[in-house]
């Protein structure tokens, strides 16, 4: 038996013990009655108020501070979080990924509902897949989350991004809920969303879904030197539809167990990049994903809870090309990967200021592919993360470890190297006066990526050799939020400087004029400062102004060697300046709402060189929109006017994003 086969079967017993010990307790609980007689409790690792308390700078949007904010998708709501930079292909059918403060997408772990979310070909997930009209909370963690009560793998990335969807308690309706939502707009864009959920005992069931078509024509202006033309995109075609099915069993009080089933398919067209006057595209894309998960949350003692869940992924990309160019006339590259995924954790509260909290992960991946040359890799992982969260008076402490197993293989040629790594973090915040919501933090955490699929195994560019990028970040801030007044019930303030060191770096060089290959040579150093302002003001009764606001300064700078033209440039992508921000006006008429995104301008190489410069730009929208009520049921109407000033810009070179465009959304609650 080969060593790594040995340490799996290790691991499967000691994910079985927790379980086991479910099974025990869950008898118990049959024949004591009167436990089901307490009050519900949240275990949470004692975090009262995370974006404030938390050591690691984490910044939340509530759904209700999606809707007053005027944020219309989820790349403008990511747009609102400070330190994000997101890589949009414009429209609707774009694809967008989500990196922060200089560290690629790869590093941002992204998770659905509590579970991470699978992407072991190229890295990074497109959260366009994403709808907002679900979702209860949007929370960008860097760092080490205050939460301590989740899996290992949430922790095994240098930032997270959760999005959370509305549970099905949240009402606290006995009666069945419905909702039914119909959005339009420019650019034949049109959304249908409906959503029923329905209590049975201490059962809730809920099943949604959307369908969105969008032709995604937009016009947008050309220039060559002194010749200006408008131009509009082709072959832009997007039709996509998800469904999702959850249940949640409120099994006692302290214990619950819910279930997820989800599938999205989205067949696309690809307009690719507008090169000169090349605007025509052949290209077809069609993407599908499955996957089923539980999670069962819950305190087996009055110290001792257990978080455990199970989850399969399966996931297909369809590639097709009718290019005359190619063998046949057209090209077609298909790829699937799957992944079945498990994980337990115990929190031990032993004393009032302790919490401890063991985690162990494992998770299988494998890829396949219609290409001649595959591979068909596959990859083992453990991850196993101890930590500590003490609380002092007002200072508390978390320490963490994590060790890191990745065993690779594949079913022909050879297999990418072994990896394994003990990566620690340690974290503080201080609140120096009780009466007051005044907090310091420092923190700092040593994390690694492994390489993708792509980077490791991809015909002619990947290379098996190719070793995980290592990372550390330092942290130091403060945030504050001022006592509530009558006049002014919310204002919090946050400020965060931070340094970034990437070593390791997986780049792609150029092995001779037609074949490129991965190779660790980069390394980069980021430093910079993120500050956020949220306050609520109550002018008069019945009416309140909600401003929010976000700044980021980014320096991303290549340090690997000093004779190269990219020494100290600017990293790729990365602007020095990004922000946004939203100022709400409520009132018992139409609430009304002005909101601005932008950056500073960029560079698409790291040389910086004058041709590869993207000007930076500012977006402005507006929304309005009002609640009636109707009996038992509420109607919403809403407006958006999206870049009022029409704006001609890009996010990602040669891909042009939309101008002016509109969106009319009418909500109806029953």
């Amino acid at each position: 038996m080969r060593r790594h086969d040995s340490l799996i079967l290790i691991f499967a017993a000691a994910m079985a013990a927790p379980l086991c010990a479910l099974g025990q307790t869950a008898k118990t609980d049959t024949v004591t009655g009167p436990a089901t007689t307490l009050m519900e409790l949240e275990v949470s690792g004692r975090s009262a108020t995370p974006t404030l308390e938390s050591a690691a700078p984490t910044h939340r949007l509530s759904a209700e501070r999606i809707r007053t904010t005027g944020v219309t998708d989820m790349a403008d709501a990511l747009h609102r979080l400070p330190g994000i930079n997101l890589r949009d292909y414009g429209g609707s059918g774009g694809q967008k990924t989500v990196s922060v403060r200089g560290f690629g997408a790869g590093h941002t772990a992204v998770s659905y509902d509590g579970v991470v979310l699978s992407e072991v070909q190229g890295g990074s997930v497109d959260v366009s897949r994403y709808s907002l009209d679900n979702v209860g909370a949007l929370q960008l963690t860097v760092g080490d989350n205050a939460d301590i009560f989740i899996p290992a793998r949430a922790a095994a990335s240098a930032a997270s991004l959760e999005i959370s969807t509305e549970s099905p308690f949240d009402s606290g309706r006995r009666s069945p809920s419905a909702v039914v939502q119909l959005r339009g707009g420019s650019f034949g864009f049109i959304n249908p969303f409906a959503k029923f959920t329905k209590r049975m005992g201490k059962v809730t069931a809920q099943l949604l879904g959307e369908y969105i078509h969008a032709d995604n024509d937009y016009p947008f202006t050309l220039v060559n030197g002194d010749l200006v033309t408008r131009e509009k995109r082709q072959n832009t075609r997007m039709n996509s539809w998800h469904t999702e099915a959850n249940a949640v069993w409120r099994i006692t009080p302290r214990q619950s167990l819910a279930f997820k089933a989800y599938y999205y398919d989205n067949a696309r067209r690809l307009p690719g990049p507008v090169i000169y006057y090349v605007t025509t595209s052949h290209e077809r894309l069609r993407e599908q994903n499955a996957f089923a998960q539980a999670r069962y949350k819950g305190a087996l003692s009055s110290t001792v809870s257990l978080m455990a869940l199970a989850k399969f992924n399966w996931s297909s990309s369809l590639y097709h090309d009718e290019d005359g160019k190619y063998p046949g006339g057209e090209l077609n590259q298909n790829y699937w990967q799957r992944e079945a995924y498990a994980a337990a954790s115990v929190l031990w509260e032993p004393l009032d200021w302790l919490t401890l909290d063991y985690a162990a992960d494992y998770f299988h991946n494998n890829l396949n592919s219609n290409l001649p040359k595959d591979n068909r890799p596959f990859r083992n992982s453990i991850l196993q993360s101890a930590t500590a969260k003490g609380k002092f008076g007002g200072l508390t402490v978390m320490a963490r470890g994590l060790l890191s197993l990745y065993y690779n293989g594949a079913r022909s040629g050879e297999a990418a190297k072994d990896a394994r790594k003990l990566s620690p973090s340690l974290s503080l915040s201080w609140r120096p006066f009780t009466e007051q919501e005044f907090y310091t933090r420092l923190s700092y955490k040593n994390i690694f990526r492994m390489p993708t699929f792509n980077e490791a195994y991809f015909d002619h560019y990947g290379s098996v050799d190719i070793l995980p990028e290592r990372t550390d970040q330092l942290n130091l801030g403060l945030t504050y939020g001022l006592p509530q007044l009558s006049w002014l019930p919310e204002a919090t303030f946050t400020l965060d400087g931070y340094v970034n060191h990437v070593k390791d770096m997986i780049v792609a060089v150029p092995y001779n004029m037609f074949i490129w290959t991965m190779v660790n040579l980069g390394k980069v150093r980021v430093f910079g400062l993120d500050a956020t302002v949220n306050t609520r003001f109550v002018p008069a009764k019945g009416q309140g102004i909600i401003l929010a606001a976000n700044y980021s300064y980014q320096r991303a700078q290549p340090r690997t060697d000093r004779t190269s033209t990219e020494w100290m440039k600017q990293v790729a992508y990365i602007p020095l300046n990004s922000g946004g921000g939203s100022l709400t006006w409520e009132n018992p008429w139409v609430n009304a709402v002005f909101h601005t995104t932008g950056v500073s301008a960029r560079y698409t190489t790291n040389n910086n060189l004058p041709q590869t410069r993207i000007d930076g730009y500012m977006e402005c929208g507006v929304t309005l929109y009002r609640t009636f009520s109707l009996g038992k049921s509420r109607l919403e109407v809403r407006a958006d006017l999206i870049n009022m000033f029409d704006k001609q810009y890009e996010v990602v070179a040669n891909y042009p994003m939309p101008g002016r465009s509109w969106q009319l959304t009418v909500k109806w609650t029953i």
